[in-house]
C-alpha cells in the first residue's frame, strides 16, 4: 500500500512518516521546505498552493490513502485551499484522505482570527463542527470528528 504524507517534513509528519515506513508500506512524502533525512519516503516537493502541483502527485503515486499533515498557520491559501485543492485531488484519483487540521481556523472562538471579514464557507463549517456533535459523519466511507 501506498501512503502519502503531504507536510512530510513537518513535527507530526516527519513521525507519520517513520511509522507507515516501518509497518511495511510505501512512503511518499512532500516538503515545502525541506525533506526529512533518512530512507523512508520519495520525497516531493509540493507548494500546497499551486493546484497542478497537487494533482501531478496524487495521480503519479496512485497512494491508497493521502495523510495530510501539512501547517500553512494563518496562511489561508495553504491551511484552507491548499487542503481543498489535495481533497479534491484525492478524490479525483480514489484515495482515502485523513485530513489533520490546523488550529488556525479554530481561532474565531478567541477573537483574533486571521480570516475575519472573509464570508467563506469552509470557516462557517469549521465552525458548525466545533461546536456539534464531536462525530459529525459516518457515511460515505467519511467520518467527520473534531
Amino acid at each position: 500500500m501506498t501512503v502519502l504524507v503531504v507536510g512530510g517534513g513537518g513535527f507530526l509528519g516527519a513521525e507519520l512518516v517513520r511509522q507507515a515506513s516501518a509497518a511495511g508500506h510505501r512512503v511518499a512524502a512532500t516538503f515545502a521546505t525541506r525533506p526529512c533525512d533518512g530512507p523512508e519516503a520519495t520525497w516531493y516537493e509540493v507548494d500546497l498552493r499551486v493546484g497542478d502541483r497537487v494533482e501531478e502527485i496524487v495521480a503519479s503515486l496512485a497512494p491508497c490513502v493521502v495523510i495530510n499533515a501539512s501547517s500553512g498557520g494563518a496562511d489561508w491559501a495553504v491551511t484552507a485551499d491548499g487542503s481543498v485543492r489535495l481533497a479534491m485531488a484525492g478524490a479525483k484519483y480514489g484515495c482515502r484522505l485523513v485530513h489533520v487540521s490546523s488550529d488556525a481556523v479554530r481561532e474565531w472562538q478567541t477573537g483574533h482570527c486571521p480570516f475575519v471579514g472573509q464570508p467563506d464557507l469552509v470557516v462557517e463549517l469549521l465552525q458548525e463542527l466545533l461546536v456539534t456533535d464531536p462525530v459529525r459523519r459516518r457515511d460515505e466511507g467519511v467520518t467527520t470528528t473534531r
